[in-house]
């Protein structure tokens, strides 16, 4: 395996002190030795940093990056886009964390299949690590199919660097949404790697952005409407297709 390519796995960091551990070790433990995380502090308040300088001292493939003022999730994913050096590139959300072969065996899906954009199942965890739900995702996603709503989380999707460019995030809500978009918007298509749920979603029901309906809805019909110029009815026909998978989603 000392052939294999580098990954790169960008984390955003905000006041993550009580799920940081859990996330690291996560990736510590891949069954994939060839990556680096790029953890970028959202200029935190609580001991984020001190959590992730103890484990730098052990393991010199973690990097860290400070920001000097709080750019939010998108912006910290930015920044870790340009500082990063891998082959691939994934994200993982600070209070999420994935299972040991998760990289490995989407490395090796890519390159079997000759892919560049890759996606995967995944689970909904509550904050005491209890399964509330798996979530099975399509197999293959272009962009027509995602703009019928995001079926992507963003822990589950590995990019070949060369498809992005100099794509970066917008710093708009449901950001990765947008993101992912632009870059099918170019023709590419995403096909899932496993049949599995390798990624877990930790959420808190009451607090969490995707259970928020009503603004979720708002964010998705800006998105089509200013960020993407769609017309009226083309934007009409895809948030009725993104209404019907919420309801099925989360039912």
């Amino acid at each position: 395996m000392k052939d294999y390519p580098l990954v790169s796995i960008i984390t955003p960091v905000y006041n993550a002190e009580l799920y940081i551990k859990d996330c690291i070790e996560s990736i510590i433990n891949q069954t994939y030795p060839h990556w680096e995380l790029l953890l970028v502090d959202d200029c935190s308040q609580d001991g984020s940093i001190n959590i992730i300088k103890s484990y730098i001292l052990k393991d010199k493939r973690i990097k860290l990056f400070k920001n000097s003022k709080n750019l939010g999730p998108a912006g910290a994913r930015n920044i870790a886009l340009k500082n990063a050096h891998g082959k691939y590139i994934t994200f993982l959300d600070s209070d999420d964390f994935i299972l040991k072969d998760k990289i490995e065996k989407q490395v090796n899906f890519m390159i079997s299949n000759q892919i560049k954009f890759s996606h995967g199942n995944y689970s909904f965890y509550n904050i005491t690590n209890s399964n509330i739900k798996n979530i099975r995702v399509e197999n293959f996603i272009d962009y027509k199919i995602l703009l019928k709503g995001n079926q992507f989380k963003i822990m589950t999707v590995m990019i070949d660097r060369d498809i992005l460019s100099n794509q970066i995030f917008s710093e708009v809500a449901h950001e990765d949404f947008l993101f992912f978009l632009n870059i099918l918007e170019k023709g590419y298509k995403s096909q899932r790697y496993s049949e599995e749920y390798h990624s877990i979603c930790r959420i808190n029901i009451r607090n969490s952005v995707s259970f928020n309906k009503l603004k979720s809805a708002i964010w998705t019909w800006r998105i089509y409407r200013v960020y993407l110029n769609l017309g009226l009815l083309a934007s009409i026909y895809y948030f009725v297709h993104y209404i019907i998978k919420g309801i099925k989603k989360y039912s």
